[in-house]
């Protein structure tokens, strides 16, 4: 208890932080046997907010519906499911730290429907970048942005206080974590639907003719991912906006210390992954930016130059 009201705190003003030193110092002496089902934690928690005035209250209303926004920028702005897979067929290691970066990645298929299955990650070779020293000190950027969100997030957790789970700290981590549990699931299910031996190959952009066998298990395994990652969403999106005692400036600090390596991550997935759509698309990163698949690409636009064209005809 004493690591979630203890200095440093992310109070953010003098006169509550004096107030949550007085009253862990107080609760701690009294008898435990008054608690009610929070514990301790809520006993501080309590006396905290009865001596605190409203304008402070508001400023910590204000902290908590800024957390609470961070799920859905990331999702805005980070990588998707899919550029992981891609990526992980050349660099299994850097996909794994680039899935750690975003907790809440695109859902692609839920907002709209995507013309690509979900097999065709692993049937092309979407990566042409080659394991040199640039790829190196990809990876070794990747592994700081990756410490970075988890370091975040056992901060966040041992620092602020979520109202209705008030003793615990871990609630964060499970949320970050489940991005790198979910790329795992991807790569297991994917690498088991390969046939061959090869399927558990460290490269498998060198493998030529990879089949797939199981599609059905492929479109099973992408709805199953894309529930996940909704689940992933409202429960970080709940998580971070019951975090209580997190005044507005600190949440602003932490907002953008969870986006740095989740756009980090979005351009490294650009960059890798930009030859591959230059050869299918005149757009290339263009289109990716500006709107989902399918929508704003040129592969789309001369679609609808050819049904014009038909119509007149």
């Amino acid at each position: 208890m004493q690591f979630k009201f203890n200095a440093p705190t992310y109070a953010g003003y003098p006169v509550p932080e004096a107030q949550i030193a007085t009253c862990f110092q107080n609760e701690s002496a009294a008898d435990s046997s008054t608690y009610d089902g929070l514990g301790e934690c809520g006993a501080i928690l309590d006396c905290v907010f009865n001596n605190i005035s409203n304008r402070y209250m508001a400023f910590y209303a204000a902290g908590a519906t800024i957390l609470g926004f961070i799920p859905t920028i990331l999702s805005m702005v980070g990588t998707s499911r899919g550029d992981h897979l891609k990526i992980h067929k050349r660099f299994p290691i850097l996909a794994l730290l680039l899935s750690c970066c975003n907790p809440s990645t695109i859902i692609a298929g839920l907002a709209w429907r995507t013309d690509t299955p979900p097999e065709d990650a692993l049937l092309k070779n979407h990566v042409q970048m080659e394991a040199h020293g640039f790829a190196a000190i990809i990876h070794i950027a990747a592994m700081g942005a990756a410490g970075l969100v988890i370091w975040q997030a056992v901060i966040l957790g041992m620092r602020g206080v979520v109202s209705f789970a008030c003793p615990t700290w871990v609630n964060p981590l499970i949320w970050v974590l489940m991005g790198p549990m979910a790329h795992i699931f991807d790569v297991l299910i994917g690498r088991c639907c390969i046939e061959g031996r090869n399927r558990w190959s460290w490269n498998l952009n060198a493998i030529h003719g990879i089949k797939l066998r199981w599609p059905w298990v492929m479109r099973l395994k992408d709805m199953f991912l894309t529930i996940f990652a909704l689940a992933g969403y409202v429960y970080g999106t709940v998580i971070l906006s019951s975090m209580q005692l997190v005044a507005p400036r600190p949440a602003l600090e932490i907002s953008v210390t969870f986006a740095i390596p989740a756009i980090f991550a979005r351009l490294v997935a650009l960059y890798m992954l930009e030859p591959e759509n230059d050869k299918g698309s005149k757009g290339g990163a263009r289109d990716r930016l500006l709107g989902p698949p399918g929508l704003n690409s040129a592969d789309e636009g001369e679609r609808n130059i050819i049904r014009l064209e038909n119509l007149k005809t």
